[in-house]
């Protein structure tokens, strides 16, 4: 499949969920995950898509529900899920979905998180309502072989408390196995209509399970190449060169769909 053929079968679906990862996909990576925005562009084609005919929107992230609402406020109606899929929130901002979270064992592992951080202090850490990760983004080249050798320590022992550790970019990330994106996509697709198109859209190894079920159920995949990923674990539909390859084919699905964002981008 390539992008032109995406863009037809895309158009064409009586209902179509369109699902889009954030860091990565439709805003660049950034040092620290604070400092990063969405392209205006993604945010218009977006908001188009919201309001288009038989089309939901869907923002799935690793950051939190409050985070990704609030950096994606301008697409207006969509679905956001928060936490690879612990925190899910309506169009209307209900939160209609919101996991307990492991409070003594992320408790425990954060502890052990700190003491890696003293020992590399270009670590850090973040911790979430339901996960926590260890960032390395920021470590020189002459400190990461012993931030590697502590960064599996610590995935180690968040294995042994039961946690799944993802490693991303430039992230360890452990999150309670029972959460992923894959299923937060069956989650929406159960309150879609039956035989609803999904194409989902993401860049690292947190997007996979989504970018796989999209794939075993009819849907599409679609991977967003980097420097640092160049290729997935799984196999996509489609790979595209970055976000701004991504956010053009949006804005041209928005135009055919009925968005109403200006004169759609060349694609080739």
């Amino acid at each position: 499949m390539d992008v032109l053929e995406l863009v037809e079968r895309a158009a064409a679906a009586p209902s179509l969920l369109l699902a889009t990862d954030f860091d990565g996909t439709i805003s660049e990576i950034t040092a620290v995950s604070g400092g990063a925005v969405a392209a205006p562009g993604a945010l218009g084609a977006l908001g188009a898509l919201s309001r288009a005919p038989g089309t939901t929107v869907a923002i799935v992230t690793g950051r939190t529900i409050q985070d990704v609402a609030a950096r994606t406020a301008a697409v207006g109606a969509a679905w956001r899920v928060g936490e690879h899929g612990a925190e899910i929130a309506t169009p209307a901002g209900e939160l209609v979905y919101l996991a307990e979270s492991p409070t003594e064992a992320l408790d425990a592992l954060e502890r052990e998180a700190d003491a890696a951080v003293r020992r590399i202090p270009s670590l850090w850490v973040e911790r979430k309502r339901c996960s926590i990760a260890l960032h390395w983004r920021l470590v020189p080249a002459e400190a990461r072989p012993a931030a590697f050798d502590a960064l599996g320590a610590w995935a180690d022992a968040a294995a042994r408390r039961g946690f799944v550790v993802m490693r991303g970019r430039s992230i360890h990330e452990a999150r309670d196995a029972a959460h992923d994106k894959g299923r937060a996509l069956a989650f929406l697709l159960a309150r879609l209509p039956p035989g609803t198109l999904v194409v989902y859209a993401g860049d690292d190894t947190t997007d996979e399970p989504a970018i796989a079920h999209a794939r075993a159920i009819g849907g599409v995949g679609v991977y967003i190449a980097s420097s640092e990923r160049p290729d997935p674990a799984v196999e996509p539909d489609l790979t595209l060169d970055g976000p701004a390859a991504w956010i053009a084919f949006l804005a041209a699905l928005a135009a055919r769909r009925g968005g109403s964002i200006g004169e759609a981008p060349r694609l080739f």
